[in-house]
């Protein structure tokens, strides 16, 4: 059980105590298919008889995971070599995360160009290929490492601006081995959601979904057309196994869901807004009844003025798709 070694921007953290409620005892797979900062997996206490599954399409998001979890030792002494202060050293992270699909197309000329046999002998291919690999594999480590910093020096984990704030190394290197424990455990994945879900999907796992909510799908690197909400839902209503999805609270996402699922509503801080005591409308929807798991304590039922934070059902679907 560890938490997420870095900010970013929809972090679930504070649904954790709502969600693994949620989730049925004995289930034999978990995928996380928007996975993020993969708060949720890396919460959930591994267990030898389930397969868990971490997937993003984000590159950056993948390979900083594949680093933590494969060269920890590199990584926490990359990030001790980077510089940290000021603003030059945020665009100087940013520059190596942009730069990385240049570096690998070169990479793979210079690799190319090893096989010509008038240019290097067999021996000299060879040790040429191993430095090649080994340098494409030390970048990998400093983009993760870049990576890293950028997101704990940016505005609200969105890596896009550089925050006001000092980034405390230590305390991401000193993270890094229950992170990297927890990972032993998890099957990294990088494909797109919509690929992946119907080759994961079985009847005894449980695919939690948090994918860029309406209106702000441009807040994230990867591309999530709008469309792209109606064919999530369709992948999602064929599913055989346990589907939790968390989104924000408007009416599309309603009219897509209304019929056939579950729908509890949340109301959590706006880390985003500017005024002070914003609130964000977040849903938590299931293709099945989760309450018999659920503590009755989390005013499941009945609002209450004074309560922030509470778990509300509001709708009970006339198609139930899933059976406890």
């Amino acid at each position: 059980m560890a938490k997420p070694i870095f900010p970013w921007m929809g972090n679930k953290e504070k649904l954790i105590p709502y969600i693994r409620q949620m989730i049925p005892p004995g289930i034999r797979q978990f995928a996380e298919v928007f996975g993020g900062s993969g708060a949720l997996i890396l919460s959930l206490k591994p267990e030898k008889k389930r397969l868990d599954i971490y997937n993003d399409l984000n590159d950056d998001l993948f390979n900083v995971f594949c680093c933590i979890k494969e060269k920890p030792i590199s990584l926490a002494k990359e990030l001790q070599f980077l510089p940290i202060h000021g603003r030059t050293p945020f665009a100087f992270y940013r520059d190596i995360v942009a730069h990385e699909p240049d570096y690998h197309k070169h990479l793979k000329e210079e690799l190319e160009l090893l096989q010509n046999r008038s240019l290097f002998s067999e021996n000299q291919a060879q040790e040429l290929t191993a430095l090649l690999k080994e340098r494409a594999g030390l970048f990998d480590v400093q983009r993760a490492a870049a990576f890293l910093l950028m997101m704990h020096g940016s505005f609200s984990g969105t890596g896009s601006s550089v925050g006001i704030k000092a980034i405390d190394v230590n305390s991401i290197v000193t993270r890094l081995p229950e992170v990297s424990q927890r990972m032993q455990s998890i099957v990294l994945e990088n494909q797109s959601a919509l690929d992946l879900i119907p080759k994961r999907d079985r009847s005894d796992g449980l695919i939690y979904a948090d994918p860029p909510y309406v209106a702000a799908e441009k807040c994230y690197d990867v591309s999530f057309p709008a469309e792209n909400h109606l064919l999530l839902r369709d992948q999602l209503r064929k599913c055989e196994g346990f589907i939790v999805l968390s989104y924000n609270d408007c009416r599309p996402v309603w009219e897509l869901y209304q019929d056939d699922f579950f729908i509890f509503s949340l109301k959590r801080e706006n880390p985003l807004a500017q005024t002070e005591g914003s609130t964000y409308g977040e849903l938590i929807i299931t293709n099945y009844d989760p309450r018999p798991l659920m503590n009755s304590q989390m005013n499941l039922f009945a609002p209450s003025p004074e309560t922030k934070w509470e778990l509300v059902l509001l709708n009970t679907p006339n198609h139930i798709l899933k059976t406890l």
